[in-house]
């Protein structure tokens, strides 16, 4: 692993070879139901060259491919627990005495949109072959893998396409060298009995394969409020803020100056909070206090979120002052 950065070998330690991780929990609950142990050695720089376009955070790479593992081991053992599969699964392990182990093998994907997964009879593995695209949710890679487990025999377009780059297997011939091809996989005779059926219920994410917060909070929807607080004060909070910077640079540079001081300070005393979460800077609230013998309204601002930012109002409620709150689908670039 010398050719990867420093945070993706921690990762790796931390979240895939550590006795103490939730990959640990879930390939040792696999193993218990399926009575052999699970051998796991990802090519890590192979996996990283090919997907590091897909996460500019790298701290969230490992976490990923490890979250995609531990849904695969999920969906596995609904099938593993399955009645109706008990042919299935006979036919599964009598197949893998010669190993004695269930061997996983990641891929890359140079077609599928989600994680697949298949069984590969000739080399005794199954694959996951991971797509070239974001990290996806949880609930939807389940979904894909219950439907790839239950159609194994029946649908072939479920297959793991012919991989642009090979896995390293320990085991594999001289001749052929650490690199193994996987060519014309055969797929094992797992007969499907009855028609498919997919469980609809979501899963948690695994905390340490999201984003930051100040990545997070660049993707859509976007949240605004605006609160009026008497007649002197208003407050602006935004999950965005490049919007509450450009409303900021905009009431800054319209704001009145005071004729009655040499100096003429602004008559609105304008301030930016910093966010309590996060790493990087990242501002969530804008304040307004008119000065002395001033008042200051919302309604420039209001106009400035929709007819400016593009946002839209979903909700006003006067509870305690005017509240406005405001939603944007559409990202910013």
């Amino acid at each position: 692993m010398a050719t990867l950065p420093i945070r993706i070998k921690q990762n790796v330690r931390d979240h895939f070879t550590s006795a103490d991780t939730p990959l640990k929990a879930a390939t040792t609950k696999v193993e218990g139901l399926l009575g052999y142990p699970i051998f796991l050695d990802p090519e890590w720089v192979m996996l990283w060259k090919t997907l590091q376009e897909f996460f500019p955070d790298n701290s969230t790479f490992v976490p990923g491919i490890v979250s995609i593992v531990i849904t695969w081991c999920e969906a596995f053992n609904s099938w593993l627990e399955d009645d109706k599969n008990q042919e299935q699964v006979d036919g599964l392990l009598e197949s893998m005495k010669s190993r004695a182990r269930l061997e996983i093998v990641l891929e890359i994907s140079e077609k599928s949109s989600r994680p697949i997964t298949a069984w590969r009879a000739d080399k005794v593995v199954f694959v996951i072959a991971l797509p070239k695209t974001q990290l996806q949710q949880a609930h939807y890679i389940l979904a894909g893998f219950a439907e790839d487990l239950l159609s194994l025999s029946t649908d072939p377009d479920n297959e793991p396409p012919k991989p642009a780059t090979a896995r390293i297997n320990r085991e594999v011939p001289e001749e052929t060298g650490d690199w193994a091809t996987l060519d014309s996989p055969a797929i094992a005779p797992l007969q499907v009995v009855g028609p498919a059926k997919v469980e609809e219920y979501d899963s948690l994410p695994h905390i340490s394969t999201l984003q930051r917060p100040e990545e997070l909070t660049q993707k859509p929807p976007y949240w605004l409020v605006v609160r009026q607080e008497g007649r002197g004060r208003v407050v602006v909070e935004a999950s965005h803020s490049p919007s509450l910077s450009c409303l900021e640079e905009y009431l800054r540079r319209w704001c009145r100056g005071n004729v009655n001081q040499a100096s003429r300070p602004p008559v609105v005393e304008i301030r930016v909070l910093e966010s309590s979460f996060g790493l990087g800077l990242m501002n969530d609230t804008l304040t307004m206090e008119a000065t002395r013998g001033r008042e200051v309204n919302a309604m420039l601002v209001l106009v400035f979120v929709e007819s400016v930012l593009g946002y839209s109002q979903v909700n006003t409620s006067v509870s305690g002052g005017a509240v406005w709150q405001f939603k944007r689908t559409k990202g910013f670039k």
